[in-house]
């Protein structure tokens, strides 16, 4: 650990900071709080007489050593130690926060409001300390010293008021500080500017040549060239990775002295997401803990990042940057081809070359004006964020393609790996064959070396018509000559290594020590091993691993302990398997994955803790065995959709079920199965904004479950499809299939489908404004809310009535910390998310425009991990900037949000308002207004009408004349009739009996 980094005692200490006469009783019942919390205060109080000269010493001791930061303002500045410690003079409180904001510390803030009643002498009268306590309460909203966003804050007006937000501050610190990742994990983070690797790259031959593309990095990074991002782009195994490691290692050093330090960060090993890039950044760049990040929002993130690599010249290289994109958003991401990426989305019609989340594009575009920083990216694919309309950079970004080795450097390659051969001879079938590709070149070495008639005789192996001799390549392009000698590599290994790479190439993931061995090839397959055979196959199995990592077809990276494969050769390996093969190596890992896969009914934190259930699935999936999958899939999708809203992985993990894109469950697939992962992947869809497919979907399931007799789920189904129809804005057919949920619950002796078909009218009822009716709905869920541990459990409920008390401005912040209380307890993150979403709009209907910003942040966040499609969210969000100072950008956001797919309206009309902007803003109020009007009275959206309608007065417009609901112009849907008849059916058969 960093030297200079300070080292916390093990004991819950909270530093409580303030001035002292004035604020008596308000820290007697701050400290009550922390001890009622089983926190320690650490407070002046407990101090003895100190002479002036340690009175800083020793208040900054204590914020050291303590686990977070209290700091209440008031009407005084407070005591200014007159010390060599203080030059600047500041109060004791604010050299306290100061200290506590460049540890990292958690800080809770509160400050005295101009309502607060106070006696003559507790107001500052020093003109200059009356400066510095403007100043101060000003940066101490900031989340950052000089930033613009700011930290959540309490402003209090009474004693009473300041006790009640200290007693929630509080407990919310108390689970932070329980729920806190130890910070004695990111021992393996190094002080700049020593180089830190996550993970170190494990190269699979001898770095050779490349003088040209030396030099191109050299130039580039030189403080005189105008591009922060340098871009290589290049077919997968042409040494992008290679080439960039070599670099920032051995020559960037040297190139120039003033780095602030160097960073490797692999999208191979982590996936698809930049969170975890930004939080190890951070932490390297700033010496903290990782752990310190992870309750900050992406943006947030993304922002102190940003900042932090605009103060210094620092020197980041991502490697693998595909990852993040669409294009690399399968199940079998880690099996990919070159040939198949850049096809469209499997499972959206997205831009393959789009990052997957809005929210790494952000970031991706921030990047390309990082100045004085350095930013080095490889990618098989350019991120369209990254070019102009016209497919050139954009400003910032220097584009380099990739190109072989040339002649001589691929011979040097080859006879680094003790072939020998006619050197004119083998420059000219290396760059006739693979163009002197660096991945292929080391693949020929190891069929050379292979050649049992002279081994790593080139001439020889190159004449012999059955091994090098037979290899017609001119008319293939070189991805296709690539593949060819990589399958030419595969089938020359012995029966051991053959089978353990594709087991390796099967698994989507690096591999440790103990799974290697469960998959160790020498082992019977029939019967457990005798303790002499595991001893005599764990020897093969070293022999077996030796092989292929002479043959340069296995790495081992010695930091981590791990195994991998090149992506390519994982690629050519899965796709050359037969399916006997796939069906024997992968009954194998079903078995190992099986038995790791225990309790499928532990509440899971994150994905992270479904990893093994999910590589089941896909093993499954691989091997044909989908009615199997498909029950395995029942024991994650209720954790990844409704808890967790791992929506990205949800579809990567249910596309391979449905054929023709969505539209067609899988033969093998029973009618339940059918129905119930249809029912998750329309979820699913919704959440994400691919509302027409996820209607399909819906009719898919509901129809199944109708001709099943499961009229229970049907009813599910129902609610689901009125939901998606909500988000479509067709409330007609909304309403229409709402009232069939309810007739056709009403029929069924069940708690649970009589609880959802109501809750259900109860949303429809609160969104038309019929405030009367929807009272009488919520008293009837009473006590079938009680009955219902599923629908208790899922707090859904209290969500959507704290969302009618928003619309009627009966909401309360104490409601929601109860709901929030509650997805703490279960772990829900759809749950927290919405509570962030409702807060925020409170705090916007309070006009507390920091505190909103806040709340609304964190909802985007974990909107975008989810790939949740909230414009209303985001607009809200840049208007909170906007209004609390944090944003620079607005006018560009708005145009964007405006120009994006389903925009907010009303929010975007607000924004153009406040920006000036009133032509803008009057556009959107009426496309506000048209859209609460929806299909026309009465179906409309009663409470967007009246803001709309107000907006539109406020900007001197008249209402536009809409046309009333026409129901000749609305036709059922085509599943409407199917339920219909359902209803009446079981009418009539309970009048019968």
């Amino acid at each position: 650990m960093h030297p200079h980094r300070p080292q916390p005692r093990r004991y819950p200490g909270v530093v409580v900071s303030s001035t002292f006469e004035d604020l008596e009783e308000h820290r007697a019942a701050l400290m009550r709080a922390i001890e009622g919390q089983h926190l320690h205060p650490v407070a002046m109080e407990q101090d003895a007489a100190l002479p002036a000269g340690t009175v800083v010493e020793a208040s900054l001791s204590k914020v050291r050593h303590a686990a977070a930061y209290v700091g209440v303002i008031s009407h005084r500045y407070g005591q200014v130690p007159e010390c060599h410690e203080n030059p600047d003079r500041l109060s004791l409180t604010e050299l306290e926060f100061r200290e506590a904001r460049r540890l990292g510390l958690p800080i809770l803030v509160f400050i005295m409001g101009p309502a607060h009643p106070v006696v003559a002498g507790a107001v500052e009268v020093d003109p200059d300390k009356r400066r510095k306590l403007e100043a101060f309460r000003e940066e101490a909203k900031r989340a950052s010293a000089g930033g613009s966003v700011h930290r959540v804050y309490r402003v209090f007006n009474d004693l009473a008021d300041f006790s009640a937000a200290a007693t929630q501050s509080v407990a919310e610190l108390r689970w932070h500080l329980t729920s806190a990742p130890a910070q004695d994990v990111d021992l393996d983070v190094p002080a700049p500017p020593a180089l830190y690797a996550h993970p170190s790259y494990i190269g699979s031959h001898t770095f050779v040549g490349r003088q040209a593309q030396l030099a191109t990095l050299n130039d580039w990074a030189d403080a005189a060239d105008q591009h922060p991002v340098l871009l290589f782009e290049s077919i997968g195994g042409a040494g992008k990775s290679m080439l960039s490691w070599q670099w920032i290692t051995r020559h960037a050093p040297a190139v120039r002295g003033d780095w602030a330090g160097r960073f490797w960060y692999s999208f191979y090993e982590k996936g698809a997401v930049m969170d975890d890039f930004c939080r190890r950044a951070l932490a390297y760049t700033t010496m903290r803990p990782v752990g310190e990040f992870a309750m900050k929002g992406s943006a947030e993130v993304a922002e102190l990042l940003v900042r932090q690599l605009k103060r210094h010249p620092w020197l980041f290289v991502l490697d693998g940057l595909e990852r993040v994109l669409a294009a690399y958003h399968h199940y079998d991401a880690s099996q990919l081809l070159d040939d198949r990426a850049g096809e469209s989305d499997d499972i959206t019609d997205r831009d393959p070359c789009g990052a997957i989340r809005v929210e790494d594009e952000d970031l991706l575009r921030q990047l390309a004006g990082a100045e004085p920083s350095k930013i080095l990216i490889t990618s098989r694919l350019v991120p369209s964020v990254l070019l102009n309309t016209s497919n050139h950079p954009i400003p910032g970004v220097l584009h380099e393609r990739l190109p072989g080795l040339r002649p001589a450097d691929a011979e040097a390659l080859l006879r680094s790996c003790n072939v020998a051969g006619d050197s004119a001879a083998i420059r000219a079938y290396l760059k006739r064959h693979c163009d002197c590709h660096p991945l292929v070149t080391g693949v020929v070495a190891g069929l050379v070396n292979g050649y049992l008639p002279a081994r790593g005789d080139f001439d020889a192996w190159a004449a012999d018509p059955h091994h090098g001799g037979h290899l017609k390549l001119s008319e293939l392009d070189l991805v296709g000559k690539r593949n060819h000698i990589l399958r030419a590599a595969l089938a020359a290994l012995p029966e051991p290594s053959w089978q353990l790479l594709n087991t390796l190439a099967l698994l989507s993931e690096t591999v440790d020590y103990e799974t290697l061995s469960a998959f160790n090839p020498h082992l019977p397959l029939d019967r457990p091993a005798e303790p002499e055979e595991q001893a005599a196959a764990l020897h093969k199995l070293s022999a077996t691993v030796h092989d292929l990592e002479h043959r340069g077809l296995l790495q081992y990276d010695r930091r981590t302990q791990r195994y991998d494969i090149h992506p390519v050769v994982r690629g050519v390996t899965a796709g050359g398997l037969l399916k006997e093969d796939v069906h024997r190596i992968g009954q194998r890992m079903v078995d190992h994955f099986s038995a790791r896969w225990e309790n499928p009914h532990v509440e899971p934190e994150s994905v992270e803790d479904l990893r093994h259930g999910m590589t089941l699935v896909r093993t499954l999936v691989q091997l044909g065995r989908i009615h199997e999958a498909g029950l395995r899939y029942t024991e994650l999708g209720g954790a990844l959709v409704h808890k967790l809203e791992a929506f990205p992985e949800v579809l990567s993990l249910l596309q391979p079920f449905f054929t023709h894109g969505w539209s067609a469950p899988h033969r093998d697939l029973i009618t339940e199965q059918a129905a119930s992962l249809a029912t998750d992947a329309a979820c699913a869809l919704t959440r994400v904004g691919e509302l027409e497919r996820a209607l399909a979907l819906h009719g898919l399931a509901l129809t199944k479950n109708i001709d099943s007799g499961n009229s229970v789920r049907a009813v599910v189904n129902l609610a689901n499809a009125a939901t998606t129809l909500d988000g479509l804005n067709r409330l007609a057919r909304a309403d229409r299939v709402v009232r069939l949920a309810l007739e056709l619950a009403e029929l069924y002796p069940n708690g649970r489908a009589l609880f959802v078909a109501r809750l259900t009218t109860f949303e429809r009822l609160v969104d038309a404004g019929q405030e009367a009716e929807a009272e009488k709905i919520w008293a009837s869920l009473d006590f079938l809310h009680s009955w219902d541990y599923a629908a208790r459990r899922s707090g859904q409920a209290e969500i959507v009535n704290a969302y009618f008390k928003l619309r009627t401005g009966r909401l309360s912040d104490s409601e929601l910390t109860s709901i929030e209380d509650h997805a703490r307890a279960t772990n829900s993150k759809a749950l927290q998310r919405k509570v962030h979403r409702l807060r925020g709009n409170l705090f916007l209907q309070l006009e507390d425009w920091g505190a909103a910003a806040h709340e609304l942040g964190e909802a985007m966040r974990m909107a975008r991990t989810s790939d949740i499609h909230d414009t209303d969210t985001a607009t809200k969000l840049v208007l909170a900037r906007l209004h609390s100072g944090q944003s620079s950008n607005a006018a560009a956001e708005a145009a964007r949000l405006s120009s994006g797919d389903r925009p907010a309206h009303a929010p975007l009309a607000l924004l153009w308002r406040a920006l000036g902007e009133y032509e803008k803003a009057l556009a959107q109020a009426e496309l506000a207004y048209r859209r609460a009007w929806a299909d026309g009275e009465p179906h409309v959206r009663r409470y967007d009408l009246r803001e709309a309608s107000l907006l539109l007065h406020d900007l001197g417009a008249a209402q536009p004349r809409l046309a009333p609901y026409d129901p000749a112009s609305d036709p059922p849907l085509p599943w409407e009739v199917k339920v219909l008849k359902e209803v009446r059916n079981r009418r009539d058969a309970r009048r019968s009996t």
